[in-house]
């Protein structure tokens, strides 16, 4: 089932059959068998370029997800800016706080399940489908030991796991595509309204600090990014 051309940590292993069917098997049963499918970029992914904790699933709950955003938080703004309108002072409280755990709906499986199919039906998307010896895909992260924002100093793969888990849990959202400097979730329960995405915004914000200049032309405030992510059924995170 596996293939070896690909250089790779020991937690990780490339699948020869990468199916939607496969995806789809392994994502639902992956807390009960502890590896989880994730598609990577067929050169070079940057795993095994940071630390991995002992307990990588420990230490990543031990880290308050909001207290992990809030440290990242590029605020508040100097008097006369509004680049983090209209979140001017602290990181906001986080939305859905305390809601249903979401990230074993059926709903959320199945949008993950069309994001792999639409991968594979559209090529050449350049990706393979690999197993990770973790329980969830928001912990692949933290133990692979992935180096796509190792350009900032300030974050580390245990707390955007951490935040990772969070965002299952309120959004079911499910980290699907990993590449060099990128990742890519499907989201199932996406934000629905204005006020809503402009709270989610916050974060997406303090856990990527490129969020706010794509490098299209544009650079958002997260009112402004807000709108691109209402209703969005994923999530693109690129960090420089």
């Amino acid at each position: 089932m596996t293939t070896s051309d690909f250089s790779l940590p020991d937690t990780v292993e490339l699948l020869r059959d990468g199916s939607p069917t496969v995806y789809d098997d392994l994502l639902r049963h992956a807390r009960t068998e502890n590896c989880v499918p994730v598609w990577l970029a067929h050169d070079d992914c940057r795993l095994g370029v940071l630390p991995v904790p002992d307990d990588p699933s420990g230490a990543i709950g031990a880290h308050d997800p909001y207290r992990v955003l809030s440290e990242w938080w590029p605020g508040p703004c100097p008097d006369g800016c509004a680049c983090l309108d209209p979140f001017l002072g602290d990181l906001p409280e986080l939305t859905r706080a305390g809601a249903e755990d979401r990230s074993r709906a059926r709903r959320t499986f199945d949008e993950a399940i069309g994001m792999a199919e639409d991968l594979v039906v559209c090529p050449p998307s350049g990706l393979r489908l690999a197993l990770v010896r973790a329980a969830r895909p928001a912990d692949i992260p933290a133990v692979v030991g992935w180096g796509g924002a190792c350009n900032y100093s300030h974050q580390d793969n245990v707390r955007l796991s951490a935040v990772l888990r969070s965002w299952e849990e309120r959004f079911g959202a499910v980290l699907s595509v990993m590449t060099m400097s990128t990742l890519v979730l499907s989201v199932a329960f996406p934000p629905t309204t204005d006020d809503e995405a402009d709270l989610v915004a916050s974060e997406h914000f303090a856990f990527c600090p490129d969020q706010v200049d794509p490098q299209n032309g544009t650079v958002y405030t997260p009112r402004s990014y807000g709108r691109t992510i209402r209703n969005a059924r994923h999530w693109r995170f690129w960090w420089d």
